[in-house]
């Protein structure tokens, strides 16, 4: 007997994640993004019944250079301190790590990379965000209950909800003084102690020698890293002909 046809309802598409910023909270990321020659990083706080909704970026005490950026120990407890008191749970002040590329491409570094994974491995779910000068951004939701996934999703700005941004609010020229204090406060650009050092001027003698001692860079400090420094050497500095 053959079986009456049924039309079997179809099913409805998930919606795709998205990181959407509320107006203010872009325009302070991209205010920090062109105010300074390095990345700055910080901690994007989420609605309440919208975790992948950015309502304001804050930033805490680090040190930067044009490659990294280390936030300190006791600048992240007090970040999670104050939140704390403001009622914020952790999920919506301690997952969206959020910052900036001086440069035109917004992609992850292995550093970016590395300092996410050990960041944030420990949370059930996180977000990395990234916005280059280009103005192009990068943004991935990584969960870490059960099988691990990582999924690059968009990034938007609810610029619908600007004109209520303002109304009422202090002018934006007041929002942007308290932003160039929060950056002064925060940002601290790091540069590694060097000193002189001298090498034989034979060439059979400097053969294998790193170019950073090669031409008279010695290390102090151990936390050195040549490709973050090699981005601080002013440009005429690099474009002579020790820079080769």
């Amino acid at each position: 007997m053959q079986r009456p046809w049924t039309l079997t309802p179809p099913r409805l598409a998930r919606p795709e994640p998205c990181l959407t910023f509320a107006p203010l909270a872009w325009l302070k990321l991209a205010f920090f993004c062109h105010l300074g020659e390095t990345e700055i990083g910080g901690f994007g706080l989420s609605a309440t019944d919208q975790l992948l909704r950015v309502q304001d970026f804050v930033t805490v005490r680090q040190q930067t250079t044009a490659m990294t950026v280390r936030f300190l120990d006791d600048a992240v407890a007090d970040h999670f301190d104050q939140c704390l008191e403001q009622g914020l749970s952790p999920e919506r002040c301690g997952r969206l790590w959020i910052h900036t590329h001086p440069g035109d491409s917004p992609l992850p570094s292995s550093i970016d990379e590395e300092t996410f994974a050990r960041g944030f491995g420990s949370c059930d779910w996180a977000v990395m965000m990234i916005l280059a000068r280009s103005g192009q951004t990068f943004a991935q939701l990584t969960f870490n209950v059960g099988p691990r996934v990582d999924k690059e999703i968009s990034v938007r700005v609810d610029w619908s909800a600007w004109p209520d941004s303002l109304l009422g609010k202090p002018l934006l020229g007041d929002h942007a003084a308290r932003w160039r204090q929060e950056y002064e406060a925060n940002v601290h650009r790091h540069l590694p102690s060097l000193t002189i050092v001298t090498h034989p001027s034979q060439p059979d003698a400097l053969a294998g020698v790193p170019w950073w001692e090669r031409f008279g860079w010695g290390l102090v400090s151990g936390d050195f890293d040549p490709m973050a420094f090699e981005e601080d050497v002013p440009h005429e500095c690099r474009d002579c002909p020790h820079a080769g």
